[in-house]
């Protein structure tokens, strides 16, 4: 996967692509998907709580978020066969 780097809030982020506001593909900080909330820096909170992400595979698409509503881990909020769904259900969902 080719990765870009996409300056957002003066903080360099790299990932696949970032389509309106939203990061497609994210290169994701260590223990992303396991480290408790609590244990996390106030930076990573800061730079990925509530930010809605894409990862795509064969595919599909699959659109998650550190929410909350996983104790150590970002909550899968849905799946979609294209990546113009996944975009349009973020858009819906966290930007009304």
């Amino acid at each position: 996967m080719k990765t870009f780097i996409f300056e957002v809030d003066n903080t360099e982020y790299q990932a696949e692509n970032y389509v309106n506001g939203i990061f497609i593909n994210p290169v994701l900080p260590d223990n992303f998907w396991t480290e408790p909330l609590e244990n996390r820096t106030p930076e990573h909170m800061r730079h990925w709580e509530n930010m809605p992400l894409i990862l795509s595979d064969d595919g599909f698409y699959k659109v998650y978020c550190l929410d909350g509503g996983a104790w150590d881990r970002p909550s899968l909020m849905g799946g979609f066969d294209s990546r113009d769904k996944a975009v349009e259900f973020i858009v819906e969902t966290y930007r009304k």
